[in-house]
């Protein structure tokens, strides 16, 4: 049986496929689409063994599923289905390969629904059979990385995943929600539903007391590579980053898919968030002094199959540091990595502002230099498999793992990680008087609820408030 065959008998609800389809078409990034696909994949399987009509879901079947997905019970329906479909294939590639677990990037171009695939590049019109074979593959692709990738397994992607617990009270409403989106859309689609989304109640759970840690904290936090980081080029890095993290408030997500032709000297970065929104963020000048220095290591590594005396950060081993003080003899110099290419590069590799890296940077971009470099990323490993890969780039999972051994060393009583970071961003600035309006442009927020969840007042601010304020002194 082939694999586009094997997906269609996987149980799904009515019109699943169109909904990811949409989703697809308007744009949603493909891990969003896989999220959706994985959530009302399990919905389905659960109303497959408990022969339940969709179109019959009553308000009572609803509350069972929650019981359901909070027992744990899912995990073994899951494996039920895996087991009678992975034995044939569905979870390997085309080629035999097995699937990419958790991949958030497709194994082939799967654009808008108008977008040709390989097999229809060369034709002059996209035929209905074209636009049937994209839908297959795009689909295919989908379940292929949701099965493979749900149930127990014998090698779980994570501890959470063999949980005798079942699913916590955030993972149940996250799959509450993506029933009620689909339930929305069958309505956007004149398609009849058996209950309102208003009828799919979110499961209540603790409210615990959100912390952020305090700012001393978050500052030994971030100037702790220097103090555990035995290789001085990590050190650097990741000291960067933290730097980055804190002084604009961005997402792990948002700061490791930085590309160098993003770079300015002033700082102000057009960065794309969640739901492929831009905005600008705006890194402060102690930031920007880290990224200089970063810079100067990053253009070492510009070329991981050329000689080291080769690399473009060549071009300033005249002024070792950064504080040089000599400056009246600097003189515009051309980069010797590629004389046919550079003789028209005339670079000031120096500004007052000790930011010649940046500096340099933006005039290899201007000048379409930055294009034969090896990966067009900011954020690199060193060393390897990712380094010799083609377009290396530096992953979440090494970099939060890094936060919650720094935060172990020092001895963070509160959860702090990549995230938390941002939230600091939020919460100090807002003590500081900023506005909840610039909060939300600068979080890339929709709705100023949102912001208003990042913005926590420390104890600390909170125990001053009462000291000062309170009548009864």
């Amino acid at each position: 049986m082939k694999r586009d065959e094997m997906i269609k008998k996987i149980p799904k609800l009515p019109n699943q496929d169109d909904f990811l389809l949409d989703l697809q078409n308007n744009h949603y990034s493909y891990q969003t689409i896989i999220n959706y696909a994985r959530d009302l994949s399990i919905f389905s399987v659960y109303l497959h063994f408990n022969n339940i009509e969709f179109g019959k879901l009553s308000k009572k079947e609803l509350s069972n599923y929650k019981g359901y997905l909070g027992s744990g019970n899912h995990l073994k329906d899951l494996d039920r289905i895996r087991s009678k479909y992975l034995g044939n294939g569905l979870g390997t590639t085309e080629n035999g390969s097995e699937a990419t677990r958790g991949s958030t990037r497709p194994g082939n171009d799967l654009g808008g629904m108008n977008t040709p695939t390989n097999k229809s590049k060369n034709s002059d019109q996209a035929s209905n059979d074209t636009q049937e074979i994209y839908k297959d593959d795009f689909l295919t692709n989908v379940y292929s990385k949701v099965f493979g990738s749900l149930g127990i397994l014998e090698r779980p992607l994570n501890s959470r995943s063999r949980s005798k617990n079942g699913l916590d009270v955030r993972s149940i409403n996250r799959m509450l929600s993506a029933l009620r989106s689909y339930l929305k859309f069958r309505i956007e689609w004149d398609l009849e539903i058996p209950l309102p989304p208003d009828a799919v109640k979110m499961v209540r759970g603790e409210k615990k007391l959100k912390k952020v840690a305090s700012l001393e904290d978050l500052i030994r936090l971030i100037e702790s590579p220097m103090e555990f980081e035995k290789d001085e080029k990590v050190a650097l890095r990741n000291r960067c980053m933290l730097e980055m993290l804190f002084a604009s408030g961005m997402r792990i997500s948002e700061l490791l898919g930085l590309n160098m032709e993003q770079l300015n000297v002033e700082g102000k970065l057009y960065i794309t968030g969640k739901g492929k929104k831009e905005r600008a963020i705006y890194l402060t000048p102690r930031s920007l002094g880290w990224l200089n220095k970063y810079l100067k290591l990053r253009l070492m590594y510009a070329f991981s199959e050329r000689a080291k005396e080769e690399q473009p950060g060549v071009v300033d081993e005249l002024f070792i540091d950064l504080g040089i003080e000599n400056k009246e003899n600097m003189k515009h110099r051309e980069t010797n990595l590629d004389k046919d290419f550079s003789k028209n590069l005339n670079l000031e590799v120096f500004d007052s502002s000790n930011r010649k890296y940046i500096t340099l940077i933006e005039n290899y971009r201007k000048n379409n230099f930055l294009k034969r470099f090896d990966s067009p990323a900011l954020f690199i490993p060193f060393s390897g498999s990712r380094f010799e890969s083609n377009n290396f780039r530096l992953s979440t999972n090494y970099f939060q793992e890094k936060i919650a051994e720094y935060r172990r060393k020092l001895g963070i009583q509160i959860p702090t990680s990549a995230h938390s970071l941002r939230h600091g961003f939020a919460t100090y600035l807002a003590q500081q008087g900023a506005s909840p309006v610039a909060l939300q442009i600068l979080l890339g927020h929709e709705s100023l609820d949102t912001t208003t969840k990042y913005v926590h007042a420390s104890e600390e601010f909170a125990e001053e408030t009462v000291r000062k304020n309170h009548p009864l002194k």
